[in-house]
This record gives C-alpha cells, structure tokens and sequence, in this order.
C-alpha cells in the first residue's frame, strides 16, 4: 500500500515531468499557439511543484519527506525525466500525438492528487489536493479542446 509520502513524491515527480515535457514540447513545436498553450502549461506546473512544497512540508502527511530536498534533487537530477518514446513524439513534432500525451500526463496526475486526498487527514491538505486534481481535469479538459479544434481549419479554430 502506498503512503502519503509516497504519493507525495509520486505528484512532485508528476509535476517535474509534466513542466519537463512542456518546455521540450514549446521548444520544438512550429506552431506560436500551441508553443504559448505549452509554455504556460509549464509554468503551471512548476507552481503546482512548489506550491506542494510550501502547503504540505510541515502536514503529517509528509513528516517523513523533506520535500524541499526532494524537489531539488527531481530538479537537478540527471536522470532523463522523460522516456526515450516521449521525447521521440515530441521531437517527432506530430501535434495530435503530443496533445494525446499531453492529456494523459495531465490525467495522470488528476489521479495522484485524487489519491492523495483520499490519503489526507487534515481537511485543508484534502480540499487542496482536490482543488489540484480538479485544475488537471481543467488543464486535460483545454488540451482535448485543442486535439478536437486541430480537425478544423485555422480560420474557424476558437482561440484558446
């Protein structure tokens, strides 16, 4: 069975690959709307990162984490936080394939903070971790609007 700390750990993880694929994914893509829709995706992901930080590091649920120490070891680490397969879509530069990756890091992580709500015992850490999730449901809700208006023609796409 997972522990809030593990779960802890686990969204922290989330948000570093997410805010890691986002950059990669503004860097290379063609298209300026998609790199603007990439870009604050990533930079909200890494408030996500440190607002986790600030709000649980004295919780009970993370009194066996420094989570500051861990972020910047996630940071700083030269692990590759990306898979070989995620930076090849990517790089690939196929839009619909980079959205539906998208998507799903966004669900991923939607269902970590579900999870750590579950796991929450004080009533503000569990009203924040739903807030999170309900924001990746927001963020993944955007993205498959984006997937949906690649099918029309430029002129007739909605603004984001």
């Amino acid at each position: 069975m997972e522990t809030a700390t593990d779960i802890i750990k686990q969204a922290l993880r989330n948000e570093i690959h997410a805010s890691a694929f986002f950059a990669k994914a503004a860097e290379v893509t063609k298209d300026d709307e998609s790199r603007m829709l990439f870009l604050e995706l990533g930079g909200v992901e890494d408030k996500h990162a440190d607002e986790l930080v600030e709000r649980l590091q004295n919780t009970p649920c993370a009194q066996n984490l420094n989570m500051k120490a861990y972020l910047k070891e996630l940071e700083e680490s030269s692990e590759p936080i990306m898979t070989a397969e995620e930076l090849d879509i990517i790089e690939n530069g196929n839009s619909r394939a980079v959205l539906r990756l998208a998507i799903d890091l966004e669900n991923r992580a939607m269902q970590v903070y579900a999870k750590l709500a579950e796991e929450a015992v004080d009533l503000e850490v569990k009203t924040y971790c739903l807030d999170l999730a309900k924001q990746e449901v927001g963020h993944a809700r955007a993205l498959t609007r984006y997937l949906n208006n690649l099918d029309m023609d430029e002129e007739d796409r909605p603004g984001l």
